[in-house]
């Protein structure tokens, strides 16, 4: 007894399509486009989404430094030399702290601003008389119609993911700021 074979419904549309190489060759890469199209939306929002953690982080990161920033008011005045020099490379690298923190904030807040991202418009689509054309024709402008926004937004999305990783970087010299003043808020705390 033999088994059934079980053909799908697209089975006989695909056998039909590889009949015609060069059609379904178009219609492969259109298809290929068009999820490329797709994920880009999908890269860009979690682009976004990283973006929203970061600057979360920068408010876990504001907690302590509001508690850095409490031990200056609880200094005394310095009464040797390198309590002196301790008191100023911790208010020095307070006050730099403070500065990066705020440059961080708002370089992740600009990222945050609306990006100019083209859109398969149907005003480009109607544009191009589709319906007066075979539709091999019709692919083939679609194709280039699809390539040209992809490639597009895809310079836009490695300028921002490049920022990102940028912006990064600043967290990560803001964090070394922070904690080499916590370093300095102990080590005044044990001269003092």
């Amino acid at each position: 007894m033999k088994n059934p074979v079980y053909t799908s419904p697209d089975a006989n549309k695909l056998q039909s399509e590889s009949l015609q190489p060069e059609r379904s060759g178009r219609f492969l890469e259109l298809e290929s486009l068009k999820i490329e199209y797709e994920n880009l939306f999908d890269r860009s929002n979690k682009l976004d989404n990283k973006v929203y953690i970061a600057i979360t982080f920068c408010g876990f990161l504001f907690v302590f430094i509001t508690g850095l920033f409490s031990g200056i008011s609880q200094l005394l005045g310095p009464d040797t030399l390198p309590e002196m020099i301790a008191v100023f490379l911790y208010i020095l690298f307070c006050s730099a702290l403070m500065v990066s923190y705020v440059y961080v904030l708002i370089y992740f807040m600009r990222m945050l601003q609306p990006e100019h991202i083209v859109r398969v418009d149907p005003e480009i689509i109607q544009s191009e008389a589709l319906e007066t054309v075979n539709s091999d024709e019709a692919c083939r402008r679609l194709i280039c119609i699809y390539r040209k926004i992809i490639n597009e937004n895809l310079d836009k999305l490695h300028l921002r993911c490049d920022e990102f990783v940028r912006g990064l970087r600043y967290v990560y010299l803001t964090v070394v700021l922070a904690f080499l003043a916590y370093a300095f808020q102990v080590l005044l705390r044990l001269i003092q």
